[in-house]
């Protein structure tokens, strides 16, 4: 019996470096705070020229794996006293419920309503010395993007997803040549944090005579295939095994039952962090057996079930 279990555990080791099974990763996208709530003074621009600043930049480093990452801001006039966006923890909240944060559910989120005008550009590190210099009052130019920039504006959120890597800048600007303004802002990073998911013993056993099932059906040797499929479902049910085993079952005629586990498939599939994967590997093999097996109505039938599944 010791032996025996040796023997699993050896070829569990080796079927793992061989396709891959060895680590499967649960991906979650959690909110980051770069930038707490943060209360800037700036003077007009002609003030500006005596003391003080119109004009600031908050340097914003993007961490590893950012999906994307958002800026909220609101504006007074004066030296008004710190305004509470709580961005960080509105964000925390909606994920709470869903990984895509859609234009419909970022609408709910609450920004204290702006009194004062101001400007934000989203510049390099090149940039953004050319934007405190002020080199457009005197004939020069620098770039900034598009996207996270806002002009004019009292306040906002703006989402930035195009870049997701490296350092930024956010130059502030008060257009007002005259009134002094207060902004209040706060910049979040969505990042996708990956972790391992632990097999059991059971699992790797599964995944072991899985990929025996899969070797016998690729070499046409059906029943054995569906013998080493219903020891790993014994073990733990996985939903390539179950696709596997109908594939043979369609393969020996028999479609009714084939139908009814690769619907049954489904369930277990969904359940599993690479579902997506799972359903297309069995599109796929489903379209082989088309290919040479025309008049099989019943994986016709399967294929579009699994396609509508994606």
């Amino acid at each position: 019996m010791r032996k025996t279990k040796f023997i699993l555990a050896f070829l569990v080791f080796i079927l793992n470096l061989a396709f891959g099974l060895a680590q499967q990763f649960e991906a979650k996208r959690v909110e980051k705070i770069l930038i707490q709530n943060r209360s800037v003074y700036l003077k007009g621009g002609f003030r500006a020229s005596f003391s003080g600043a119109s004009r600031i930049s908050i340097k914003v480093d993007l961490p590893p794996n950012t999906i994307e990452w958002y800026y909220s801001f609101s504006t007074s006039k004066g030296q008004s006293a710190t305004k509470n966006l709580g961005l960080g923890l509105q964000l925390a909240s909606l994920l709470a419920d869903t990984s895509t944060l859609t234009s419909s559910l970022l609408s709910k989120i609450n920004v204290p309503t702006g009194e004062a005008h101001a400007d934000i550009y989203l510049c390099d590190e090149l940039n953004i010395d050319e934007f405190i210099k002020k080199v457009d009052n005197h004939g020069g130019t620098y770039s900034f993007y598009r996207e996270g920039t806002v002009k004019s504006t009292k306040q906002a959120v703006v989402q930035i997803d195009d870049i997701t890597s490296g350092t930024w800048y956010l130059g502030i600007k008060n257009p007002s040549t005259s009134t002094g303004l207060n902004i209040n802002i706060e910049v979040v990073a969505i990042v996708e944090e990956r972790t391992i998911i632990e097999k059991t013993e059971n699992q790797q056993k599964a995944e072991l005579y899985g990929n025996l099932a899969m070797s016998h059906y690729n070499n046409g040797e059906y029943e054995k295939c569906i013998e080493y499929c219903d020891k790993a479902i014994l073990e733990y049910e996985l939903g390539q095994v179950l696709v596997n085993k109908g594939l043979a079952l369609l393969m020996i005629g028999k479609e009714s039952e084939a139908t009814e586990l690769f619907i049954d498939a489904i369930s277990v599939i969904k359940k599993e962090p690479n579902s997506g994967q799972t359903i297309e590997w069995a599109i796929k093999c489903l379209d082989n057996i088309i290919l040479f097996n025309w008049n099989l109505k019943s994986a016709r039938n399967i294929r579009k079930i699994y396609q509508s599944q994606r």
